[in-house]
């Protein structure tokens, strides 16, 4: 016995020697739960001093974007790296109210908006403000997304160019129409001053942007009152102010992505449709609202999945684009060419063709070798305008930036394809299709806020689709502060989105949220717990499975279910904070920011109040009980415990947990979160940088009226590869004809153009767009040429003066011939000989002629 002890002791040394040996010990260290670093830190740096920031290592990456010029002054540092994604979105917002009695708002009237347009210089904005690290938009949409496809030829036909003589046209009689007078080059209303209140952004720019925008409305006759401000003084009054009370009309809004998305449901909400709560009135209870019923009905219709088909859904959206551009009430500029540097030593980063190095694959895989601190630099890390609460928080660029490291989302979006992927939960789905249905077991269950129970479907209820959500990467890991996550905290999650809903008196509290979760929840028909498993029915379909995962999963949640309950009572019971911004506004109280040492005493406090018995039916399904009283005074005791610590209430489930928030001074420090339980470990997000698709080649014809012409073009990239292409009369901008390039290759395409269609054309330059895309890269790559269109009629006329020459010509040789023939009778062969040679002449002749010809209509 003794001797075998021995020999397995010898046989664990050589397996130990042998795994350090190969190296395989470094590979087992490395695969610890949690980040690639320990320790994440956000300062705050000034645009303008984020350069000097870098060279000086006070920070490792900077995630706001740099000005073009500070870019440009960075390419030639051996030490510095540049990522670029167009993750910037710039625009004005306009308000539409209808301004008091005896007054008016000149942007009430729509020919006014949509005239503005013209007003927006988007060359100058491009080239001279941004050096061209951005693109022209005329809508929400610009080249460079995914469903830019879908509506290129929409966004063609719109294509505004500067034009204020076409802008004053349209302002005047619309103007003059509604009351107005002109005097001395100023617009009058009663004898006042037609006054526009303009907020300008002066942090980056916007500022130019602004300004310039400014002067154009000044120029057409508007007095404007010009009022710069930073994010924290705008945004208030922008979002949390009755639009009728005219405190603005204008303010330059500013946009950062938060995902890269291959088919859009939520852009086109946010941007146009008012049921979204993102156009003015917000959705708030009491506010004057901007209304479209149309668009709210195709945008609900494009979000919740109500189509059969791809080409119906492009359609819908291509419908509701169209009516939000005529609409205008945002006059779009461009978007932003972001341009992230970091320090070539900074290793693990993936560059997201939508968000940059703003993407949260980067807090979870980024490091530098050699250290345990990685140090980013932001514009802000806290301002006024930020709040810190899952329910109705984080819609600032600053929050959630950091929020995306501190939590794990159910689902994201592929880095490249913008595609749904799982992330903290895999899922499978099952359809019936669009209008098929699946049959509902009767054991689900749905929650009701009016009596306040979890109540069984019952039989006969179908649903369009079911998903699967599997949460063993969830269920039995841990929070931040150590308690075990259980269905408890689910089930408190959909309780809470239904609560706030369709509750009638919270729902009247916080009314912008109620309005969109209440649309956003009505598809759903049952959950059911089944082991680790989650299953959801929903009278959801997509032509893409994963977005029908996506819709499945409710909004909300990150937090335990206790702090939930806590920042309930302190938000409908105590009324001392509220969860959005206008709500908060409305009862006169603060945004709840849990990161905030006095909101997160409010919680703290309120967690001493919450009874297990009031909550016990939230997690009480049928006969069996998802919690406990005592798991309650366990988690309340670790709460209490975080917050003497920490000094703020940020408790979540995901790679970093927040260990020091410093409102005054700008800084947050993020530290790795290392319980075993935590699934994931380094280089399980980490994806590099994409190959998108590139036109490499593009070969032109000149066209011939009547005659066939093809257009080659090349294209590099993953594959499937596709062409789209538009052509323009530029002259006119009328579109004569768009479509999809035929596939010679996998990489080569053409456009066939016909004798049918060349024959229609008049002489002169066309304007050709064509437009790559990739199903495995949702990026769009753009190349805009012009093709002559021959001009042929002097080409006739010349072909009918030679040939009334030639004719003559040959009619004389003929004779002479003849001649020679009857003198010469004798000598038939020869002759023969001579009339070819002659013929042949001609011929010569003839092609020399043409080709002179031709040569003198090309130099013209």
């Amino acid at each position: 016995m003794r001797k075998m002890k021995i020999a397995i002791f010898l046989t664990m040394l050589m397996i130990l020697n042998l795994l350090i040996s190969t190296g395989s010990m470094t590979t087992l260290v490395l695969a610890v739960s949690g980040p690639a670093t320990e320790i994440i830190e956000f300062k705050r740096v000034p645009v303008d001093l984020a350069a000097q920031a870098l060279k000086a290592g006070e920070i490792d990456y900077y995630i706001f974007g740099l000005r073009p010029a500070q870019a440009e002054a960075l390419k030639g540092e051996p030490d510095i790296v540049l990522y670029y994604a167009p993750a910037g979105l710039v625009d004005v917002v306009l308000n539409p109210a209808p301004a008091p009695e005896g007054e008016l708002n000149p942007l009430s009237i729509r020919e006014v908006r949509l005239a503005l347009n013209y007003l927006m210089d988007r060359d100058y904005v491009v080239n001279q403000i941004y050096k061209g690290f951005a693109a022209p938009m005329v809508t929400f949409l610009s080249s460079y997304d995914p469903d830019f496809i879908t509506v290129y030829d929409i966004v063609a036909r719109y294509d505004f160019k500067y034009d204020p003589v076409t802008a004053a046209t349209i302002i005047d009689r619309a103007m003059s129409k509604a009351g107005a007078t002109k005097v001395d080059g100023k617009w009058y209303y009663n004898n006042k001053l037609v006054t526009l209140n303009f907020i300008i952004r002066i942090e980056d720019e916007r500022r130019e942007i602004g300004d310039t925008f400014a002067s154009a409305l000044e120029s057409l006759g508007f007095t404007v009152n010009r009022l710069y401000m930073a994010f924290g003084q705008a945004i208030p009054i922008i979002y949390g102010t009755n639009p009728a009370e005219l405190q603005w009309h204008l303010y330059t809004e500013g946009w950062g992505k938060g995902a890269l998305e291959k088919y859009d449901y939520s852009t086109i909400n946010q941007m146009g449709a008012p049921w979204f709560g993102w156009m003015p009135g917000w959705q708030e209870a009491g506010y004057w609202q901007y209304e479209n019923s149309t668009i709210d009905n195709i945008g609900k219709r494009i979000f919740m999945g109500n189509f059969t088909s791809k080409e119906e859904r492009d359609n819908l959206y291509r419908t509701a684009t169209e009516m939000i551009i005529q609409e205008s009430i945002r006059i779009w500029a461009a978007t932003r060419l972001e341009i992230h540097p970091a320090r070539k030593e900074v290793a693990g980063l993936t560059e997201d063709l939508g968000t940059g190095l703003r993407a949260p694959f980067n807090p979870r895989e980024v490091y530098i070798a050699g250290k345990d601190t990685v140090k980013v630099g932001h514009l802000w890390v806290h301002t006024e305008a930020s709040a810190w609460n899952p329910i109705g928080g984080h819609d600032d660029v600053y929050s959630i930036d950091m929020w995306r490291a501190v939590y794990d989302p159910p689902l994201w979006r592929h880095p490249f394809s913008g595609m749904p992927i799982p992330f903290r939960w895999d899922y499978e789905v099952r359809t019936a299709g669009p209008v098929g249905a699946l049959p509902v077991p009767e054991d689900a269950v749905m929650w009701n806020a009016v009596s306040d129970v979890w109540e069984p479907v019952g039989s006969g209820v179908t649903a369009k689709s079911k998903v699967t959500f599997d949460l063993s990467k969830y269920i039995g890991s841990k929070w931040h502060n150590g308690q075990p996550i259980t269905w408890a905290d689910i089930l408190f999650a959909i309780y809470q989105a239904f609560e706030i809903a369709y509750d009638p008196e919270k729902s009247a509290v916080e009314s912008s949220i109620s309005a969109i979760l209440s649309e956003q929840l009505k598809p759903f028909k049952g959950f059911r717990i089944v082991g680790n498993s989650l299953e959801v029915y929903l009278d959801y379909w997509h032509f893409s499975d994963d977005y029908i995962a996506d819709y499945a999963v409710i909004p909300g949640g990150h937090y335990p279910w206790e702090i939930l309950a806590a920042m309930d009572i302190v938000v409908f019971k105590d009324k001392a904070a509220m969860y959005s911004e206008s709500a908060a506004e409305s009862f006169g109280v603060p945004w709840l920011s849990v990161n905030l040492r006095e909101h997160a005493a409010l919680v703290n406090s309120a967690l001493d109040r919450i009874l297990f018995g009031d909550y016990e039916k939230v997690f009480t399904i049928r006969d069996k009980v998802y919690a406990t009283s005592a798991e309650l005074e366990n988690r309340r005791s670790a709460d209490h415990a975080w917050f003497d610590e920490k000094k703020h209430m940020v408790i979540s489930d995901g790679p970093f947990y927040l260990n020091i928030f410093d409102a005054a001074a700008q800084y947050a420090q993020l530290k790795a979160f290392r319980d075993p339980t935590y699934p994931f470990a380094k280089g399980d997000w980490f994806y590099g940088k994409a190959t998108p698709p590139t036109i490499v080649g593009l070969g032109i014809p000149t066209v011939i009226p009547g005659g066939a012409a093809s257009i080659i073009i090349d294209v590099s990239g993953p594959t499937p590869l596709g062409v789209k292409y538009l052509i323009r009369d530029p002259t006119t901008g009328t579109i004569v004809d768009i479509g999809e390039a035929e596939a010679l290759t996998a990489t080569k395409f053409i456009i066939r153009l016909l004798p049918s269609f060349t024959e229609k054309l008049e002489p002169g330059l066309y304007e050709l767009t064509v437009a790559a895309y990739s199903e495995q890269v949702a990026f769009v790559s753009t190349s805009k040429v012009y093709f002559d269109v021959f001009n042929i009629l002097p080409l006739e006329s010349a072909f009918k003066s030679i040939g009334a020459a030639l004719s003559q010509e040959i009619a004389s040789v003929s004779g002479k011939i003849d001649t020679l023939t009857q003198s010469l009778s004798g000598v038939s062969a020869q002759m023969g000989t001579l009339i070819a040679a002659i013929m042949i002449i001609a011929i010569l002749a003839i092609i020399n002629t043409i080709v002179m010809v031709l040569g003198i209509l090309r130099k013209r």
